[in-house]
């Protein structure tokens, strides 16, 4: 036992002299005549070569007490620490002390709840659009509007810029190519393949691909394309993108709006490591992995505006009111994008994870926006004592329903028992009328009428913007499998801005009583009026007539070149037969309406091309 009592004490004591860094010399400096020293057995212990004198050691009855020593600070600063993942930490030179956190402020509104009708009920007003629409039948156009000339500008000069500073050589990279290259993007999403290199291939070469552009040079924009100066970066998480996305955000607000918007998640897939935790899992979505996209869309399917979930950095550019800012993240989300509506007098609808009773009274109160949403049971705040239990709802029977409401607060809610309960928080609507709806039942095999509360149905007509966008989307995807993270994200707004395109011109087709087209057969139009709009035509010119079959001294006046050669407006025209007037021995009845020159257009001469062409 004494053996052990002495080992411990050596072992205390060696620790103590090496915490308090205790040497011979430095004591004898040091020491103020006026304080004792801390133990009276340093000088003896401590020999001067710097050694210790364990037989000099004092048994542990003799001390009063040795100073404990601070094991905290035997490390250096400078000495990481390292963790199971072999990850190092940096040491903090000031202690871990624990800091008070202050419970967040959470805004307080009280209700008094009553069975009874909702007296503020608001009929909205109907979709009478106004906006004037291209006057065009060109996807192209209706594109525009929201895929603007400047985003092409910017992309262009900053995916020259990266490719310079990445490699020290300018790509080249033109706004043709650059429409060329999202043709392509556009086709891939129609026609699959296994690899994009597939569609270059000589086993499965796909030619309204890879007559476009050379592979090499597809995968050189594909390598290089980027949307913003990496020497300018910031805190945002999405700087990487964060010009595009705005531009595009700004382009869709310019679109004239509905009244009547859901706003849901919108998942944008991404199974790759890069993005870090921007990357979020929702388990009730078809992509469970992913980035999160909140947006606020009509019930056509338009997308109006969005916002991409960035944990701190969600509400970077967003200002909120102190009674905003005590709300939770859903129904900031949703004041968020309702901050853009530009339509008073205007509805949203949501789900559980957005509704809170302050959320629907505080649009009506302070937006002067009407809201509607399913809510879960722990929002309730105290109503759930005026509505009837499941138990109850269920012994009354399928399509029974209960309901209470607030009428100071203008907020009703209501019960209603179908397959399963589901409770809904309304401001401008209640459970009356009731309407009778067709439900399969299990037990009679047919389908049997069930009573309907309205805003039930007001929920099932206008919820499903958002789905029916993301449904479009999934229909021709643009993939783009690469390991720089955001470019998931352009693929998704380039999807957007197509099908946003196509629910327009769809609108203008039913004002003027036209026939629509399938979103597959707008993407393929898109594609070749993004290959060929506004350029020149590049044909292979016929084969040359010998130079005696040419006449070379033309009697006839002819245009001057500075006409002849312009390329504009030079149409053929059927006219009587007459002498051609490039060739020597033949005969014609095609003449130039610019011109006014017979010339050969026959399947062996193209004497047309050939005059007008250097």
């Amino acid at each position: 036992m004494l053996r052990q009592e002495t080992k411990i004490f050596k072992y205390k004591t060696v620790f103590a002299l090496v915490a308090m860094r205790i040497t011979k010399s430095k004591s004898k400096n040091n020491l103020d005549p006026e304080r004792p020293p801390l133990t009276p057995i340093i000088d003896n212990v401590l020999l001067p070569s710097g050694e210790i004198n364990y037989n000099a050691l004092p048994s542990m009855a003799s001390l009063l007490s040795i100073p404990s020593p601070n094991t905290s600070s035997m490390a250096s600063p400078s000495t990481p620490r390292t963790t199971r993942h072999k990850r190092t930490l940096p040491i903090h030179s000031t202690p871990n002390v624990r800091v008070a956190k202050t419970a967040k402020r959470t805004l307080t509104v009280s209700y008094k709840w009553k069975k009874g009708q909702f007296r503020h009920k608001a009929d909205i007003q109907s979709n009478d659009f106004v906006f004037d629409l291209p006057d065009t039948d060109s996807p192209l156009d209706f594109f525009y509007l929201f895929f603007s000339p400047d985003i092409f500008i910017d992309i262009v000069d900053n995916s020259n810029l990266y490719s310079t500073q990445r490699t020290g050589k300018c790509m080249q990279l033109t706004i043709e190519q650059l429409k060329d290259f999202l043709a392509i993007l556009l086709i891939m999403g129609i026609v699959k393949m296994p690899s994009y290199l597939d569609y270059w291939s000589t086993e499965f070469r796909y030619a309204q691909v890879a007559d476009i552009m050379p592979v090499k040079r597809f995968e050189q924009i594909r390598r290089n394309i980027h949307f913003v100066d990496n020497t300018n970066q910031d805190e945002d998480r999405y700087y990487k993108v964060r010009p595009f996305i705005e531009k595009i955000r700004r382009n869709c607000l310019s679109t004239e709006e509905e009244t009547k918007y859901s706003i849901d998640e919108m998942t944008i897939p991404y199974k790759g490591t890069k993005a870090g935790n921007r990357r979020q899992y929702n388990p009730m979505k078809p992509s469970k992995w992913g980035f999160k996209n909140v947006v606020r869309a009509g019930a056509s399917g338009i997308v109006y505006d969005f916002l991409l979930y960035g944990g701190d950095d969600t509400f970077r550019y967003i200002n909120f009111s102190e009674e905003e800012e005590q709300m939770t993240l859903g129904a900031k989300m949703v004041l968020a994008l309702c901050k853009t509506i530009q339509t008073p007098g205007s509805a949203v609808y949501f789900d559980n994870y957005f509704t809170t009773l302050d959320l629907v009274w505080y649009l009506r109160e302070h937006r002067g926006i009407f809201s509607l949403g399913t809510i879960r049971q722990n929002r309730l705040k105290g109503c759930t004592k005026g509505l009837l239990s499941d138990k109850e709802l269920k012994k009354k029977g399928r399509g029974s329903f209960s309901q209470v409401v607030d009428n100071d607060k203008k907020i009703a809610i209501v019960k209603w028992y179908d397959n399963k309960v589901v409770t809904l928080a309304c401001s401008y609507a209640d459970s009356y009328p009731l309407q009778e709806i067709k439900r399969w039942s299990k037990e009679l095999k047919k389908k049997v009428n069930v009573p309907c509360p309205q805003l039930v149905r007001y929920y099932n007509q206008h919820m499903g913007g958002v789905d029916l966008c993301d449904m479009l989307i999934a229909l021709y995807r643009t993939s783009f499998k690469s390991r720089r993270w955001y470019m998931n994200i352009f693929g998704q707004m380039l999807d957007i801005t197509v099908n946003n395109a196509w629910l327009l011109y769809r609108r203008k087709c039913n004002r003027k009583s036209l026939k629509n087209i399938s979103l597959k057969k707008f993407k393929q139009r898109l594609a070749v009026e993004l290959r060929q709009k506004g350029r020149p035509v590049q044909m292979e010119p016929p084969s040359p007539l010998p130079k005696k079959a040419i006449i070379q001294n033309p009697s006839a006046p002819r245009p001057p070149d500075s006409v002849r050669y312009d390329s504009c407006n030079h149409w053929p025209k059927y006219t009587t037969y007459g002498r051609c007037k490039f060739c020597k021995d033949n005969k014609t009845n095609v003449q130039c309406s610019k011109c006014k020159q017979r010339l050969c257009l026959v399947a062996k001469r193209n004497c047309f091309y050939n005059f007008h062409n250097k």
